[in-house]
């Protein structure tokens, strides 16, 4: 899996050199003004999980000489996040990456900043009825796919609860991919329960423990994105089922501190630098007309299964 991450960047980088080749030579085509401004913006912000797209947003603006900022509000309301986006718009930057909470909503305001000039990808979460540029991300059903799969491996007869907040156009990927998979591939493993998490750990606590008192059988439970990761262990444990398997997403600080300490068996560490510092690049090639060609409208950065035995490196530092 680490040698697939590595190709599909090291193809990106070599793809996106072959565009812009024929301008690499003129050094001040490459650096923007001072005062060019580009935004991030996320939902659920503050989480460790933006942090680190936004570190590479910035190595990216930084080798180009522009200003970024990283934006988002702290819930998962998808009036807020327009309402958020609209704001950065009236600014009028050069570019906008935006992670969509949900992919409807975002339609019109990505459309309506394009029409003012300003380039638009989206990372993370799309929303692909947009005339977004580009999308960059984790291939959410492929992710849902080797999940099933591994999840084979360690409970088999597995009775799967699957932690997540319904409705988010990522998380909702990564369930069709896992149903899907354990289908197609005649795995021994079933989904016992749909837990909504409402993009709020106590609220994903609170569902998540009904959930396992409801259904006793249930033996591995899936938190399906960031805010499930704490939410789903921590109700394992009030409910002092030590026999449950947990697996988590992302790579919060405190996620990594339970697969430490064997609370949590694995997360699922996204290629989160690489959705930041690509969607930066895109963004500055679109805004320079730097691409002699059409730039993909699908990039895929990639996961790993981070285990106790390599969880040190995934810290941010």
């Amino acid at each position: 899996m680490k040698r697939n991450v590595y190709l599909s960047v090291v193809i990106l980088a070599t793809m996106l050199l072959v565009m812009i080749a024929p301008v690499l030579a003129q050094e001040s085509v490459l650096t923007g003004a001072p005062d060019e401004e580009y935004y991030m913006i996320s939902f659920l912000s503050g989480i460790d999980y933006w942090k680190t797209c936004f570190q590479g947003f910035e190595d990216s603006a930084r080798n180009h000489g522009v200003k970024v900022f990283y934006t988002g509000d702290a819930s998962a309301d998808v009036a807020k996040q327009v309402s958020v986006f609209e704001q950065v718009v009236a600014k009028n930057p050069k570019g906008i990456a935006v992670t969509c909470v949900n992919a409807d909503a975002l339609v019109d305001p990505i459309n309506d900043a394009i029409s003012k000039g300003i380039q638009v990808v989206t990372f993370d979460s799309d929303s692909p009825n947009s005339q977004r540029a580009s999308y960059l991300s984790t291939g959410n059903e492929a992710v849902g796919a080797r999940a099933a799969h591994y999840f084979a491996d360690i409970v088999p007869d597995g009775k799967i609860a699957l932690l997540y907040t319904v409705g988010a156009e990522n998380s909702e990927a990564r369930v069709d991919g896992f149903e899907n998979e354990i289908v197609a591939a005649g795995l021994n493993i079933e989904v016992a329960a749909k837990v909504n998490d409402k993009g709020d750990q106590i609220e994903a606590t609170k569902n998540m423990a009904a959930a396992l008192q409801a259904d006793p059988s249930i033996n591995a439970v899936f938190c399906m994105d960031g805010v499930a990761g704490v939410a789903g262990p921590t109700a394992v444990m009030e409910a002092g089922r030590d026999d449950i398997k947990v697996v988590a997403f992302d790579t919060d600080s405190a996620v990594l501190d339970m697969v430490k300490n064997g609370e949590i068996m694995a997360t699922v560490a996204q290629g989160t630098y690489s959705m930041g510092y690509w969607s930066m690049e895109f963004l500055f090639s679109l805004a320079h007309d730097l691409s002699k060609s059409a730039l993909p409208t699908f990039v895929d950065t990639g996961v790993t299964f981070v285990e106790s035995d390599t969880v040190d490196r995934y810290y941010v530092r």
